[in-house]
């Protein structure tokens, strides 16, 4: 069922100020529903080519009843699945557990956090070892598993420096200087493999960003090698609704969320400047003397792995108001994917996909707008050996044009993006009830591993009944897609 845009045109509309969370009016629900994990070794995906359908492979298929999937990497023969139990925007979250699958579907081994720690991001090494990122509203943690999923370390990450860092007060805020997260969210926390290292990434508790490299002994404890500062903290303001209970694409928090990737060389890291919610093109320019024009775009930012030093930042302009939501190396460079608010349409199908694709020396190459069916975004894209990339996300959403309020209804999205990243080819794919969303992609064995939810809630669906603020996530593997993912890594 699609909401009436009629029926929340008037009553939900996006509200910003400089406020703190009441976090006393959270409502307590009490228990939830325990992960869910079936595996079955058979399964039938429709992807239509060129009107063609095409039934893929037996191999890895994992439903996730009641949760959606965050990510999925691979490696060897296990595929590593982090799934997400949806909260409502009164609870507190991210609740996710960590779950190793075999690539032939026989064993699962969840890991979950401790009481009161949440599972925020991992990264897999060569070596067949996870690292996974635990945060708390200030703190985090770094926890070592090995490749049955036994944890082979977990110790407490700090770092004193942190408070000190430099702090531009443009319009208030709230921030907290002896936190390892920001006031307003505690899910700034991301993870990329240096081989057996680690790069650790955070928003702090002063809103700045800060690149680590950890480096792991025989039985992985981690020490740090270097800090960096990425970008200096600065004012980030609060992004609320009148009314509504779900956070359909993240996109009150978006302005605070960082997204990180690297290679052999180097660390990217990727944020949004979004006028009246941060600061971050402001500060940069302020900070590091590097002015930037423009006021709506993205900022990738490039550490050298080695000894921590920034490379070249490159702002992305969108034109207009955007979220990010993925980052990828390539290995010419980086794809930037997310969506932008093209125009403010009365029908409420005014968002647009996007694609921006950055060269390795931090150049802009192209910057695309994909618009594919009323609201589009895209979560993730990967390269091809064609110089083309497979863009996954949602698409026939709408949204409030005056506000942040996105239907129950929308389809998957499947793309193939020109080398530019503008669009070659829309791809039909498999949809099921209310919201539906492909979300994440790696390969495996030179095979695509797709990640995504079916049924999940619009930003009204709970208002009513919190328990239809529920999604079931899949993590599928297939064939018939265009072309083979990239197998070699970017020297």
């Amino acid at each position: 069922m699609t909401i009436p845009l009629e029926g929340f045109v008037s009553n939900c509309f996006m509200s910003r100020a400089i406020q703190v969370c009441d976090r006393s009016t959270s409502i307590n629900r009490g228990p939830r529903q325990i992960f869910l994990f079936a595996i079955t070794l058979q399964f039938v995906i429709l992807v239509a080519c060129a009107g063609k359908e095409v039934r893929p492979n037996n191999g890895v298929n994992l439903a996730v009843t009641g949760q959606t999937i965050t990510k999925v990497r691979a490696t060897g023969n296990r595929v590593v699945v982090l799934a997400e139990h949806l909260t409502s925007i009164f609870e507190d979250g991210p609740q996710r557990t960590l779950a190793i699958l075999q690539s032939d579907g026989r064993t699962l081994r969840p890991y979950a956090a401790p009481q009161g720690w949440s599972v925020v991001d991992f990264a897999i090494h060569p070596s067949g070892d996870i690292s996974a990122v635990l945060t708390t509203a200030t703190g985090v943690r770094i926890v070592r598993l090995d490749p049955e999923g036994a944890v082979r370390s977990d110790q407490p990450f700090v770092d004193p420096a942190s408070q000190n860092d430099p702090y531009f007060n443009y319009a208030g805020g709230v921030k907290n200087d002896g936190s390892l997260q920001p006031a307003l969210m505690h899910d700034a926390a991301r993870l990329a493999a240096l081989g057996e290292s680690l790069a650790l990434v955070l928003r702090t508790g002063r809103n700045a960003i800060v690149a680590y490299r950890l480096d792991a002994d025989a039985s992985g404890v981690y020490t740090k090698v270097w800090r960096t500062l990425v970008e200096p903290g600065s004012s980030v303001l609060l992004e609320s609704i009148t009314s509504g209970s779900f956070d359909v694409f993240g996109q009150l928090q978006n302005h605070i969320r960082l997204f990180i990737d690297a290679d052999v060389d180097t660390i990217a890291v990727g944020v949004v400047n979004s006028p009246e919610r941060n600061f971050t093109f402001r500060a940069h320019s302020e900070f590091f003397n590097d002015p930037i024009s423009i006021s709506n775009g993205v900022l990738l930012s490039r550490i050298a792995v080695a000894d921590g030093r920034r490379l070249r930042s490159t702002a992305i302009d969108t034109h207009n108001l955007a979220e990010l939501h993925g980052l990828r190396t390539t290995p010419h460079g980086y794809v930037l994917v997310g969506r932008v608010l093209t125009e403010v349409r009365s029908d409420g199908g005014g968002w647009d996909a996007f694609a921006a694709i950055v060269g390795n020396d931090g150049s802009l190459t192209s910057y695309s707008v994909v618009d594919v069916d009323r609201g589009d975004v895209l979560f993730d894209a990967a390269p091809l050996t064609s110089g083309m990339y497979l863009g996954l996300g949602t698409t026939g959403y709408t949204q409030n044009p005056s506000g942040a309020s996105i239907s129950e209804s929308a389809k998957p999205l499947l793309v193939l993006l020109n080398s530019d990243g503008s669009l070659s080819q829309s791809l039909n794919y498999e949809s099921g009830p209310r919201q539906n969303q492909l979300t994440t992609i790696t390969s495996l064995n030179g095979q695509w591993i797709l990640g995504g939810m079916v049924n999940g809630p619009g930003t009204h669906s709970g208002d009513g009944n919190h328990d239809l603020i529920v999604a079931d996530g899949f993590v599928r593997e297939g064939s018939g897609l265009p072309t083979e993912p990239v197998r070699a890594s970017r020297k």
